[in-house]
């Protein structure tokens, strides 16, 4: 059976300001795998932390 060596998540958002505007947040990892990492526990940890920027994304991309 092939080997993972790296998990990939990726997750964007578009929240709409009104007003004809927008804001897109967006945010990725890459995660390289080592011998006896449970693929499926990373993955989960990189959707976690994909999800985690993007709400702090959210918050910065407020008007002021």
């Amino acid at each position: 059976m092939p080997k993972v060596k790296q998990i990939s998540v990726g997750a964007s958002f578009t929240k709409n300001l009104g007003n004809f505007q927008s804001v897109k947040v967006e945010a990725n990892i890459v995660m390289e795998l080592h011998d006896g990492d449970d693929p499926t526990a990373a993955y989960e940890d990189a959707w976690a932390r994909v999800q985690e920027q993007v709400r702090i994304g959210l918050g910065k991309g407020q008007p002021k």
